[in-house]
C-alpha cells in the first residue's frame, strides 16, 4: 500500500509543482505584480468554473437530466522562455494588450542566466514582441503569438540575425 501512496504523492507534486508560474528571474516590480495579478486571477476563475460545475452535475442527477459541461472561454496561457546562449540573457516582452486598465501587459526586466527558465502567465489571444540580448551583442527582436500552439520560446544570441 506504501509504494501506491508514494507514486500518488509523487504525481500530484508533478502537476502541481509543473504548471506553476514563478518571478524568479523578473526583476521589474510593474511585472512581478501583473504576473502575480494574472496568476490569482486565472485560479479564481478556475475555482469557480470547477464549482458550477460540480453544482451542475449533482442538479442533472437530481432533475434526471443531461449534464453539459460549464466552460469559459480560455483567456491565459503559459509559456517557458529558455536561455540557450552561453552568457545572461536580458529579455523584454511587449505587446498592445491592456490589464485591467492599468497598463500595458508588458512583461520587463527578465534576466536569464545561461540555461535558465522562466515561466510566464500571458494573455490569450496576445502577440508580442521579444526584445532580448546578452551583455556583449546588440539587442534582437523576435514576434510571437499566443494564440499558436508554441509553449516554449528558446532564445540564443544571434538567432534573429541575418547575414550579409
Amino acid at each position: 500500500m506504501l509504494p501506491k501512496k508514494t507514486i500518488l504523492l509523487l504525481f500530484a507534486a508533478i502537476i502541481l509543482f509543473g504548471g506553476c508560474t514563478n518571478t524568479r528571474y523578473l526583476t521589474d516590480p510593474t511585472s512581478i505584480d501583473r504576473q502575480h495579478n494574472m496568476r490569482s486571477n486565472r485560479v479564481g476563475k478556475n475555482i469557480g468554473e470547477g464549482c458550477l460545475n460540480v453544482g451542475s452535475f449533482f442538479f442533472s442527477i437530481i432533475f434526471n437530466t443531461e449534464f453539459a459541461p460549464i466552460q469559459s472561454e480560455r483567456t491565459f496561457k503559459r509559456i517557458s522562455i529558455i536561455n540557450q546562449s552561453a552568457d545572461s540573457l536580458f529579455v523584454n516582452m511587449v505587446t498592445d494588450i491592456v490589464w485591467k486598465e492599468e497598463g500595458y501587459c508588458d512583461i520587463m526586466g527578465i534576466v536569464l542566466p545561461p540555461g535558465a527558465k522562466q515561466k510566464l502567465l500571458l494573455p490569450y489571444p496576445a502577440a508580442y514582441n521579444i526584445f532580448f540580448q546578452t551583455p556583449f551583442t546588440e539587442e534582437e527582436k523576435l514576434e510571437i503569438r499566443t494564440d499558436n500552439k508554441l509553449r516554449r520560446i528558446n532564445l540564443n544570441a544571434g538567432m534573429t540575425n541575418v547575414g550579409p
